[in-house]
């Protein structure tokens, strides 16, 4: 004989709202099964995913939140999912003198760049004389980069990321050189442009005129690093 009742079970309330209403804590000593049908149990999820509500009328799913213990990083949601943001954070080790290049198409790949404050993907690869990296997955990324620039008077040098596998910029700024030539003066690049996976970077400058881009920022008061780059997806 199969009898069935349908009525709504109330513990610590007289008023019960849903088909079981619970005015108290509640102690779970296993696994917590949820979806499923009268024929199929619901899933326990798996070890360090979390609850997710999906909404009224449906039943809540277990969800992987980003990989927080074993990346360091900014959480960012993309499609729906939780990840770590690619990110790459590099200081000089010293100072980088290139030669001028009058008319030049290429720019020279900045070298000492080899600082890692950051490179959660291990991704960026930097040398005396070079530097290049990639990005995981395509997307946009917010690039900065802060140069400081020793060279000639009246000269316009140029930094910004290069994009090796077209040997085209991808971001850059330049700006006419008003400082004493020997002199020092900063430049700064602040935007985010799409990136791709297939692509190899880099990381470049370039001027008509010999150039240095100094790893200290020197004073009586004190010095510190100066010249800085990074690259962090956004989405």
């Amino acid at each position: 004989m199969y009898t069935a009742i349908y009525a709504q079970v109330g513990i610590g309330t007289t008023t019960p709202q849903k088909s079981l209403h619970v005015n108290g804590s509640l102690q779970v000593t296993n696994e917590l099964n949820v979806g499923g049908n009268s024929t199929t149990a619901g899933s326990s999820g798996l070890i360090g995913q979390v609850l997710k509500s999906n909404g009224p009328g449906t039943a809540p799913s277990w969800q992987t939140l980003a990989g927080v213990p074993t990346s360091t990083g900014t959480v960012i949601a993309v499609n729906g999912q939780f990840l770590v943001a690619q990110e790459i954070t590099v200081q000089m080790t010293a100072d980088f003198t290139a030669v001028g290049s009058p008319g030049a198409t290429v720019a020279n790949p900045i070298g000492n760049l080899n600082n890692e404050i950051i490179d959660n993907e291990s991704l960026y690869a930097g040398t005396a004389t070079t530097n290049s990296f990639k990005v995981s997955a395509d997307g946009v990324y917010q690039i900065n980069m802060n140069v400081q620039i020793s060279t000639a008077n009246a000269t316009s040098p140029v930094i910004g990321i290069w994009n090796n596998t077209t040997g085209l910029w991808v971001a850059r700024v330049n700006d006419n050189y008003v400082a004493p030539t020997g002199g020092l003066q900063t430049y700064t690049l602040i935007t985010s442009i799409p990136m791709l996976a297939a692509s190899t970077y880099s990381f470049r400058a370039i001027n008509t005129q010999d150039y240095t881009l100094k790893y200290l920022s020197t004073g009586s008061t004190g010095s510190g690093p100066v010249t800085q780059v990074s690259v962090r997806r956004l989405k």
